[in-house]
């Protein structure tokens, strides 16, 4: 719920935020959320101090403040090695 989001926010802000959203061009820094903006009650941003110092704005959704979010873009859980073992069971399923 909306309220409980803004009483989650109040609790841990200012807090440093991870900038989740493949999108924005912070993705994946770490920058610091000094407080929110909202319109009728709904949360839209969060207020934050920009790599360079400066104050800047950043939709709440495009971070990790309200906890870990689905990601909107493909995700990659395997590194090089794991890929390379599935290539192989995929070839030998295939070889079946």
């Amino acid at each position: 719920r909306e309220g409980d989001r803004l009483q989650h926010l109040r609790a841990v802000l200012p807090c440093e935020v991870r900038v989740t959203s493949a999108a924005h061009p912070l993705s994946g820094r770490l920058v610091a959320a000094r407080s929110f903006k909202r319109l009728n009650g709904v949360l839209l941003l969060l207020v934050v101090e920009l790599p360079d110092g400066s104050p800047g704005t950043i939709p709440a959704a495009a971070t990790d403040v309200l906890g870990p979010v689905e990601a909107d873009g493909p995700v990659v859980v395997l590194d090089a090695a794991g890929w390379r073992r599935l290539q192989a069971l995929a070839m030998t399923l295939a070889n079946r």
